[in-house]
């Protein structure tokens, strides 16, 4: 495994992943009003009803919510855990894996932000991505 790649991955992904930390909850409050009108809903005395549609529909909606949940869970955990590596790395290093990564600069855009030349940052860039992904994945990044 390439460590190096996949740390530059979870900088790509940061923002979409906070996105979609708020897509998700924003999927959980509807499945949550799904459930409250699965429970509310008595389909014994219809034609051909039975307890087991109600219960079919409401253990489904119970699954969908418990994987989201899951998935909300991990998300937030993956975003806390990057948020707190930017806050161990200096100030420098933390700016430019933002800049590059998260904000997609390249070319002048980051002579004038850094007021460098686009090398000396590409050169700053490597030492602080490395230390990203010793902090993201441990021990296991140390030999990349």
């Amino acid at each position: 495994m390439n460590y190096i790649k996949e740390a530059e991955e979870y900088l790509r992904s940061y923002s979409d992943l906070k996105d979609s930390i708020v897509n998700i909850k924003k999927e959980l409050e509807y499945l949550e009003l799904e459930i409250t009108g699965a429970k509310a809903i008595d389909y014994s005395g219809m034609p051909g009803g039975g307890a087991a549609l109600p219960d079919d529909r409401l253990v489904n909606l119970l699954y969908k919510k418990q994987v989201k949940e899951a998935a909300l869970e991990s998300t937030e955990n993956t975003v806390t855990h990057i948020k707190n590596i930017f806050e161990n790395l200096s100030g420098e290093e933390s700016k430019v894996l933002k800049a590059f990564y998260i904000e997609g600069l390249r070319g002048t855009a980051l002579e004038e932000k850094f007021e460098l030349c686009e090398r000396q940052v590409y050169n700053l860039r490597q030492p602080a991505i490395r230390k990203f992904a010793k902090q993201l994945f441990g021990i296991k990044a140390i030999g990349e």
